[in-house]
């Protein structure tokens, strides 16, 4: 008697070490491949070429997971003169339906102009960034803005000696 609850005791730790190394196989798989999450999508829509004087709608199309997002927390548009990220304005965006934000803007000046689409909603912040040319300026490669380099700030500061300079030439 004690031979056989011997013998089956060995056989339940076998059979309990190799259901053990199984799991531990498939939770070393699950850990390779983890879940994709869904993102906030942005597809930010503008010309890019406008007439000085020209008024079009910025139009941002908001959704995640595939789906338009109806009540973004923040849709901010932002736009400045290349090389001139401190004169930035912003207008804020008016919900239409399936998920599009607008607000208008007038091109006034012969100039090239940066933009962005800060967007809000599902928890994540999206702010494509986009170049309008207005009338027949050249973009300038050394003003050509990295959105890595754009810091948020403070509208309204007093311009700088610098920003004078850049006026006059």
């Amino acid at each position: 008697m004690k031979k056989k609850l011997f013998f089956m005791l060995i056989i339940l730790l076998i059979t309990l070490a190799a259901c053990s190394n199984g799991e531990a196989d498939s939770s070393e798989e699950d850990e390779g491949e983890l879940p994709e999450l869904p993102a906030l999508e942005v597809d930010f829509d503008v010309p890019e070429h406008v007439e000085v004087g020209e008024t079009i709608d910025l139009t941002a199309h908001v959704s995640f997971d595939g789906e338009p997002v109806e009540d973004a927390h923040e849709v901010l548009f932002e736009v400045w003169t290349q090389g001139h990220a401190d004169d930035s304005v912003e207008f804020e965006g008016t919900h239409q339906e399936n998920g599009t934000y607008t607000a208008s803007f007038t091109f006034e000046e012969e100039a090239v102009y940066e933009m962005y689409a800060h967007t809000t909603a599902e928890g994540q912040h999206n702010m494509p960034l986009e170049t309008v040319i207005a009338g027949d300026a050249e973009p300038s490669e050394e003003d050509a803005h990295d959105e890595m380099d754009h810091e948020h700030h403070e509208h309204g500061h007093e311009e700088s000696e610098h920003d004078h300079e850049d006026e006059d030439e």
